[in-house]
């Protein structure tokens, strides 16, 4: 039991520390866990974190077409299809893991969005209840 506890806290505090573009690649992690063992909820609840955490704010046409993407990736859970949901996002993840190399980690990432603090601290509670 202690072991667990101990990978519990662990990850807690990785989920904590996290960048938001960090917090982004483990909810698709989660997602694809998700998939792989073919686990339905695991699989919605990441996909409904990643779907809850779109900003439309910034560009409502993008956001609405990962809300739209999201929500097809779930209805294609729900039918079992976890390998098409896994492929979709395996391509995303992969996406955002290339923004995440080229990112220039002396740029403040907060500073281009105001609001990402609220939503970091909201996908932080929510992927440590998913995982």
């Amino acid at each position: 039991m202690t072991n667990l506890l101990a990978t519990q806290t662990y990850r807690a505090n990785q989920i904590k520390g996290a960048s938001p573009l960090d917090l982004l690649l483990m909810t698709y992690d989660a997602a694809l866990i998700g998939c792989g063992q073919h686990n339905l909820t695991r699989t919605i609840n990441a996909l409904n974190l990643l779907r809850d955490s779109l900003d439309f704010s910034y560009d409502q046409e993008i956001a609405l077409g990962f809300f739209k993407l999201y929500q097809y990736c779930a209805d294609l859970a729900r039918k079992g299809e976890f390998d098409d949901v896994a492929d979709i996002l395996r391509e995303l993840r992969e996406a955002w893991a290339q923004v995440k190399e080229q990112y220039n980690p002396t740029q403040n990432l907060n500073s281009a969005s105001p609001s990402i603090s609220s939503q970091q601290t909201h996908m932080s509670a929510q992927l440590m209840a998913a995982v």
